[in-house]
């Protein structure tokens, strides 16, 4: 870049974390100008399904506002609505049975601008809406699959798939898990595998089965249950009623379900060969493996029912799921990836942000909250970018970045191996289930002490 010339800021990936940089260094331009280009795989918005029910967190949503300018950030109510009787934006996880084990207080607020006051605080987001509105004024090139670059003291050259080339003087994988661009910086930085599969879909719920969750829940939004074989399953909702439901019978509300159980199980004689391309087989697959690994009980009836209404044919379209755009569903792997369990990170013009540098699994739901912050930080680093000083610039944002993300991937990933492990007999569930207790305990009385601190 010669002197006097804006400089290009390439962002490969057009997901929350890459969107909500194209804004932040957008918004900012008054401070620092940058000619900022977004690419994107994807050949349309609705190539792919993108994602399910997650929860914004306090320090998300902060984020997420100093990046986005007022024009978007009016849209966000779509995609975080206002909290509506009877919700309580919180995780209530239970036995196999349905017994609570564990319950954190939550203070509940009026919208999401109400979330920045709290300290453990979330509001259920539907990801999929999430992204279309940051996609509002944000000029993404579709269609448009990286495929490597070249970096040389002058900048860096980026390749696409179709034979075309970008030149830019700072290169931002915003790619995913499997992101070219990371293959290329970090060749050593692997995938690390949990040996756990995980299903999940969106499927909508008629309000005689949601009753009967929000009955064992107490209306929490977010549902876990713990098995006896390392098997879990999980429900995310919010009680706003489908608009244009064909069943108008009964509201139906949009509901993210998903199960995952050791990967050995897959292995064993009695298991049936899965076709990931065919729906229907997937589905019944969860659903044997339910039966398999829960005991017979309402609740494993429960789950067992909430995965029939999964659609089993890749043919149904909006018509039949007025909320999203229907993409099969499929057995997938849990993975993440530590950005420290390597020596070989070297601060360029080549950096990453979400789950390009740190993928981890949901568990603690910390992957778009991250991703969103990730994209924060790097552009008010960048606020600060000339020329001479772009590395230093960089590393600051990276410095905080990998000792950070590396801290969240590893308490996340011992967390979902615990809940993987299986338990014994009568003495191993007891004391799993008292020790869930006790950090409920914990959790609620630092909830009473906060509580008390602020008011006073």
């Amino acid at each position: 870049m010669q002197q006097g010339e804006v400089p290009t800021v390439i962002i490969i990936g057009a997901g929350l974390g890459g969107l909500s940089l194209y804004h932040s260094l957008a918004k900012n331009k008054d401070k620092k100008e940058f000619n900022v280009k977004i690419f994107e795989r994807e050949s349309t918005p609705q190539d792919r399904w993108q994602g399910f029910h997650i929860g914004i967190s306090n320090y998300g949503i902060k984020s997420l506002m100093r990046c986005i300018p007022s024009s978007v950030a009016s849209n966000l109510p779509k995609a975080m609505p206002d909290p509506v009787p009877g919700e309580y934006h919180s995780i209530s996880i239970t036995d196999h049975t349905g017994k609570v084990l564990m319950k954190p207080l939550i203070k509940q607020v009026k919208d999401y601008h109400g979330i920045t006051n709290t300290h453990n605080g979330f509001i259920l987001t539907y990801r999929d809406v999430l992204r279309n509105v940051l996609c509002e004024d944000a000029p993404v090139q579709w269609g448009k699959k990286c495929t490597g670059y070249e970096e040389t003291e002058e900048g860096v050259q980026v390749h696409f798939e179709d034979g075309s080339q970008e030149f830019c003087d700072i290169l931002v994988g915003a790619d995913g898990v499997h992101s070219p661009v990371r293959k290329q910086k970090v060749p050593d930085l692997k995938i690390f595998d949990y040996g756990v599969t995980f299903i999940n879909a969106d499927v909508a719920v008629p309000k005689h089965l949601m009753d009967r969750l929000l009955k064992i829940h107490d209306n929490c939004l977010c549902q876990k249950t713990l098995g006896l074989n390392g098997d879990t399953t999980f429900v995310a909702f919010r009680l706003i009623p489908l608009e244009n439901f064909k069943d108008t019978s009964e509201p139906h509300y949009r509901t993210s379900i998903a199960f995952t159980y050791p990967t050995k199980f897959d292995d064993e004689p009695d298991s049936i060969k899965v076709d990931d391309n065919n729906p229907a087989l997937v589905v019944e697959h969860a659903k044997f493996m339910i039966q398999k690994l829960r005991p017979k009980c309402d609740y494993t009836d429960l789950m067992l029912e909430l995965w029939e209404l999964v659609p089993k044919s890749p043919s149904l379209g909006q018509e039949d799921y007025l909320f999203k755009t229907y993409n099969t569903i499929q057995r997938r792997n849990m993975q993440d990836i530590n950005p420290l369990s390597v020596n070989s990170w070297k601060t360029s013009r080549v950096t990453l942000i979400g789950d390009a540098a740190h993928a981890m699994c949901p568990v603690m739901g910390l992957g778009a909250n991250n991703a969103i912050q990730d994209a924060d930080r790097l552009s008010q680093a960048l606020l600060n970018y000339s020329s001479e000083n772009y590395i230093s610039c960089i590393k600051e944002y990276e410095s905080q970045m990998l000792k950070q993300r590396s801290s969240d991937v590893l308490k996340t990933r011992s967390m979902a191996l615990r809940q993987s492990s299986p338990v014994g007999g009568y003495f191993d569930i007891l004391i799993r289930n008292t020790i869930i207790k006790m950090i409920n305990f914990t959790l609620n009385f630092y909830y009473y002490v906060n509580t008390f601190i602020f008011r006073n």
